[in-house]
């Protein structure tokens, strides 16, 4: 009994601390400083009954991302399509489908956080603010307006609390095989704003009260949310950025941008040594970097869910560099 009180001793000591010294003495994303450079796949699954799901590579993915050396990883959980990586009872209940019918019923986040753990990598997901905005029959039954299709939905905090059922019933399940979380859509213009991304936040750590969190406010480095551990920090043009310090009013300097020539490409669109060069700068002032890489879609080319041998390569060499 007093080693059990001991455990929760500690772990409620870490999470106060967290909450009052949040800022530039928040310990929540000392790993990340650590990593310095992780991974990020777009895998998003279509209209074919899950096929690629089922096809998804674990293991040669897991052995890409070991011989890289990265120290986390960002998956996808779902975005426009309506369909998700993963089982989820919430989703199904309030959008009005059935079991596997939207939500696979394989759980490719478990196996992959189960599968990369060992190595020491951490675990990631990415999910949208909102519904998948292709979906009007989970629209209309999240209670969300119809237009404008195929768009981006204004939100308020009545819906945002039917999405954080959502949210949290991914958080319980993987509990602390999640390391974080970086939500999108999270725009001023659709109404996103600091209460919602508290509730969001909160039912993101519920799983997992270390796990550290961030909103996407748009193609934009900065500060966005009270409740953000880390910015989201979408980049097109990386390079045109500095880092001149770890944090940013607070939040963890980080970047979100992609080798290939945009998001979930296979190729690489700029020369090795340019991406050591920045990447090596922002390290040493303490910032982080995401790197988007393509997944295979088709398993004559390569295993499903694995990335290209040049991005592999470039991949390689920047972490690499990174760690010098």
């Amino acid at each position: 009994m007093r080693a059990n009180m001991n455990v929760k001793f500690s772990l409620l000591t870490w999470m106060i601390a967290s909450v009052a010294v949040a800022g530039e003495n928040n310990p929540a994303t000392d790993w990340m400083v650590e990593a310095k450079v992780g991974a990020f796949m777009h895998f998003l699954p279509g209209k074919s009954n899950f096929q690629q799901v089922e096809k998804f590579d674990v293991l040669a993915l897991t052995k890409q991302l070991v011989d890289s050396g990265v120290r986390y990883f960002v998956f996808t959980l779902g975005q426009n399509s309506g369909y998700m990586n993963s089982p989820n009872s919430t989703y199904d209940t309030v959008a009005g489908y059935d079991t596997g019918e939207r939500c696979s019923k394989r759980d490719l986040p478990w196996e992959l956080a189960t599968a990369l753990k060992p190595h020491g990598i951490r675990f990631l997901l990415y999910l949208p603010c909102q519904t998948p905005n292709q979906d009007l029959k989970a629209i209309r039954a999240f209670g969300l307006p119809e237009q404008p299709l195929n768009g981006d939905r204004k939100i308020d905090v009545v819906f945002a609390k039917k999405w954080a059922g959502v949210i949290r019933e991914w958080s319980d399940r993987y509990g602390d095989m999640v390391s974080g979380w970086w939500f999108d859509g999270g725009y001023e213009w659709v109404g996103f704003n600091n209460e919602i991304a508290g509730i969001y936040s909160e039912a993101a750590k519920h799983g997992n009260p270390r796990a550290v969190v961030t909103f996407n406010p748009g193609v934009s480095l900065k500060r966005w949310t009270d409740s953000e551990d880390y910015t989201a920090g979408e980049l097109n043009e990386p390079f045109t950025y500095a880092c001149n310090g770890r944090w940013i009013n607070g939040s963890q300097w980080h970047v979100l941008t992609f080798l290939g020539k945009s998001w979930g490409k296979r190729e690489t669109r700029y020369p090795d040594e340019q991406w050591t060069k920045w990447i090596g700068g922002v390290a040493t002032k303490g910032g982080v970097v995401t790197l988007d890489l393509g997944p295979s879609y088709d398993v004559s080319t390569a295993p499903v869910g694995t990335f290209s041998e040049a991005q592999i390569k470039q991949l390689c060499i920047i972490v690499a560099a990174a760690r010098k």
